[in-house]
Parts: C-alpha cells; sequence; structure tokens
C-alpha cells in the first residue's frame, strides 16, 4: 500500500487546491496579491487598449484556481481561461457563474500546442505557472503565435528571501514541475527570440509578511501577531475573518479591497528591498 502523499512545503497549493472550492476562504495572502495585481491589469488595459485576454496556464496562486482573470470579466471582456485539469474547471466554472461573470474555459494536455487561432489575443499572460510548463521553448512559441499586443509573465521571485527558505533544504520530487522555469534566463531570451521586447518588469506583492507556504494568518499567530488581523466574532475553526476575493467582486465585501491594500506600504521601495522581500517578479513584452 503507497503511502499517502503529505501536503508540500514548497508549494502547498499542489495539495490543496481542492479545499479552496469548499471553502472558499484564501486568507490575507493571496486576496492582497490578487489585489495588487488589478493595478497592473489597469495600467495593461489603458496602455494596450487591451480588448481579448488569454491566461495559461491558470494554475499556480495559493487559492481558488481559475480565477485570477475575474478583473478582465468585470470590465467586460470574457477571458480564455486554460487548464489541464478537468475537475478544476469544473470547480471554477461554478465560481465564475455564481458571481457571475462570463469566461471561457478551454482544457488542454500540454501546453506546446494551443488550439486557437493566429493572433487571437490582445494580451496572454500567467501568473506562478510557468514551473508547470514542460517545455518552455515550445511554450514560448504559442504564445508568439496567439497574441497580438502584450503578454505578461508573473514568476516567484527566485532571489527573495521567502523563496530560499522554502527551497534551500526542499528535496521534494514532484512530478509535471519544472522549478527552474521561473528563471527569467529560461524565458526571457525565448520571447526576444521570436521578436517581443522586454519593455518592463520589476516586483510585485510586497506585503510585510513573508512568502511562506503557509495562509499568512497562521503564520501571524504562530508569531505572536494575530491582533494584526481582524477576528471573527463566531468560534470557527480558524479564529481570523474569511478573507476571498469572490466576495468583493460580487458585491458583498465592498470594503475588501480598502482593508487589504493598507498593507501595501512596501510595494513602492528601492528595488534592493523588493529583490530580497517580494513574493514575485512581472515582465511584459510587446512587439
Amino acid at each position: 500500500m503507497s503511502a499517502v502523499r503529505e501536503t508540500s512545503t514548497l508549494l502547498s497549493v499542489l495539495d490543496t487546491w481542492p479545499e479552496y472550492y469548499e471553502t472558499m476562504d484564501e486568507g490575507i495572502g493571496t486576496t492582497y496579491e490578487r489585489f495588487i495585481l488589478h493595478r497592473y491589469f489597469e495600467k495593461l488595459a489603458t496602455r494596450f487598449n487591451i480588448e481579448s485576454v488569454f491566461e495559461v496556464p491558470s494554475f499556480g496562486m495559493t487559492g481558488i484556481s481559475g480565477i485570477n482573470s475575474l478583473w478582465w470579466a468585470k470590465k467586460g471582456i470574457t477571458p480564455v481561461v486554460v487548464d489541464n485539469n478537468a475537475t478544476r474547471i469544473r470547480l471554477a466554472q461554478k465560481v465564475w457563474d455564481s458571481i457571475p461573470l462570463p469566461v471561457t474555459f478551454k482544457q488542454v494536455t500540454h501546453y506546446d500546442h494551443l488550439p486557437f487561432e493566429d493572433n487571437s489575443f490582445d494580451l496572454s499572460w500567467n501568473f506562478a505557472a510557468m514551473w508547470f510548463v514542460p517545455d518552455i521553448p515550445r511554450f514560448v512559441a504559442e504564445l508568439d503565435r496567439l497574441t497580438r499586443k502584450v503578454i505578461f509573465i508573473c514568476v516567484p521571485n527566485a532571489h527573495g528571501l521567502g523563496y530560499h527558505l522554502r527551497t534551500a533544504f526542499n528535496k521534494e520530487r514532484i512530478p509535471d514541475f519544472y522549478l527552474d522555469h521561473i528563471q527569467p534566463k529560461k524565458f526571457v531570451p525565448y520571447f526576444k527570440g521570436h521578436g517581443w521586447q522586454l519593455e518592463e518588469s520589476g516586483y510585485l506583492d510586497i506585503p510585510p509578511w513573508p512568502d511562506i507556504a503557509m495562509k499568512k494568518e497562521d503564520m501571524l499567530a504562530k508569531a505572536g501577531l494575530g491582533f494584526l488581523l481582524k477576528k471573527k466574532e463566531s468560534r470557527d475553526e480558524t479564529p481570523f475573518e474569511k478573507k476571498c476575493i469572490v466576495d468583493w467582486f460580487k458585491g458583498d465585501k465592498p470594503e475588501l479591497e480598502r482593508e487589504i491594500l493598507k498593507y501595501d506600504f512596501l510595494e513602492k521601495i528601492p528595488a534592493p528591498f523588493k529583490q530580497l522581500w517580494g513574493h514575485h517578479r512581472w515582465f511584459v513584452f510587446r512587439k
């Protein structure tokens, strides 16, 4: 009888993603990075007059998988979202329908041949997903074929202290997972080789908590800093208030953005500090 796999300490969402569809509680960390991402979407939408959006792969962010492109739908665009897991697509579709906002999901087997016509999308993008792409050159060639205006890639910050703490002594063997594919040298040259200019890059998702593989509420509680977060009035399993951006999109918690972004004071610190503390890096390519 095979041993039960323990939850990954490197990337917990590999094992915990089904739970988020049940609890609809992403925690403060993921909710924060989603609102920060909205700022970048706003800039891209304005700068490039985006009218069509393609997200591939869509799995990678801790939390509810398949909802990273909700912002675009709220702005009137029906995004095309690609995953290789039928169950995630089915569950994510229910979340979109509950808001409701429009989306087109597409299941694929591989990311090196995507079933869409040439020049189908103004924007192609992904977040924390490059390490699930086995063949970077062929994947980049597909994005080049499909994208008209701009490509936006976000990867975990391999220079960050939190990342080093998670990976330095980690000996996990994860199938279909390519840790070094988040390194810029693994994908930037291929975009350039297809004529895409690296227009801009930087660091995002720089909250006051470290980049670790657990709910930030649990981390703050362990550190004796639980008072920083709003407590629940009820006595549920977790002592902290549920946080999920879906509630904001539904209009149930319009104050959520303001409450979460009060932690954004490190987003404008000097670049050397961002490199050490930032959770993710971002890259904008254009032709």
